[in-house]
């Protein structure tokens, strides 16, 4: 290949090109690649068939089991990539400095989190910078981090994420944290006071979290690991409002993480059923581009969480 070979692909090849090849890579399958780029699948396969053309070669084999990198792949994976995150990095610091320069840290946080670290933090880091402002935005694991790599957020605080949407970020567990299925507290099965089965959940409507969440993964695991494949009626939210205000006004279920509601439980507006979810223990941290690239006023606010989270593990 001649150097005006490669200068003309260097011009053709856009960023939407490395996008789609690099999430194809990171997600195993053209459709979840597709979902996260928010593209059908069939534009994803173009969009790889038209890299593959200007370059040359076949980058990978796409078969039902998902895709698998060729030996050109394997090397232009590795360039696609560091390219990808250099240009993210870049952003990302470029946003940092406005945000240093109009003394706010933007930070994203589960909203189980969102009640129970945060407040405490921004106390703590106001007392010494009462001039700066904090914004704090909830969502889920997916969305926040979205907005961490671009540069939007200082830090996410909430669940350890899966291993593909970790990739290129720093993750510092603070403490762990189960999940509790909780009713109102007249509700007929706290009621009764008498030890539970799994099974009576099928009974009622239960909110569960979100699909494709990494909490929803430890409910269906738990549910599994207790013998019950399949609830009937279901309703799926991350809205401590909704979750909150459905429970206490019907016989409804909610299985949520403990921090969200441990509130409403400290103060008796609701009950936790008496079932052991010991094994959705899960790590809740501080997730980063890397704590070397944040501006002087989100690492103090990061160290005022940090405090906070581990006065929680010490609980």
């Amino acid at each position: 290949m001649s150097p005006m070979d490669i200068a003309r692909i260097n011009d053709r090849v856009k960023q939407r090109h490395l996008r789609c090849f690099v999430e194809v890579v990171r997600r195993g399958t053209l459709a979840e690649a597709a979902e996260v780029l928010a593209i059908s699948p069939s534009a994803a396969s173009k969009t790889l068939s038209e890299l593959e053309e200007l370059i040359g070669e076949r980058l990978m084999e796409r078969g039902r089991r998902g895709a698998t990198l060729t030996p050109a792949g394997e090397i232009f994976y590795r360039y696609a990539s560091a390219s990808l995150t250099a240009v993210q990095e870049g952003v990302a610091l470029i946003a940092q400095a406005r945000r240093d320069a109009r003394h706010s840290v933007l930070v994203g946080a589960l909203p189980n989190v969102a009640n129970r670290v945060l407040p405490g933090a921004v106390e703590a880091f106001k007392r010494h910078h009462p001039e700066t402002t904090v914004v704090i935005y909830t969502g889920t694991n997916k969305q926040l981090l979205t907005q961490l790599r671009v540069g939007e957020l200082d830090f996410v605080v909430g669940r350890l994420s899966s291993p593909q949407d970790m990739m290129g970020l720093r993750f510092e567990e603070l403490f762990y944290e189960n999940l509790a299925i909780v009713a109102r507290p007249d509700h007929p099965l706290v009621r009764g006071g008498r030890p539970l089965q799994t099974g009576v959940l099928a009974r009622y409507r239960v909110i569960l979290p979100l699909s494709g969440t990494i909490i929803r993964h430890d409910c269906e695991r738990w549910l599994i690991s207790r013998g019950l494949t399949e609830l009937h009626d279901i309703v799926e939210s991350v809205s401590a409002e909704f979750g909150r205000a459905s429970v206490l006004r019907s016989d409804t279920l909610w299985v949520t993480p403990r921090g969200m509601i441990a509130l409403d439980l400290d103060q008796g507006w609701l009950a936790e059923l008496p079932l052991d979810t010991s094994n959705t223990s899960s790590p809740v941290g501080i997730t980063t581009r890397g704590e070397a690239g944040l501006g002087p006023l989100a690492r103090q606010f990061l160290g005022c969480v940090r405090q906070g989270g581990l006065r929680l593990s010490r609980e």
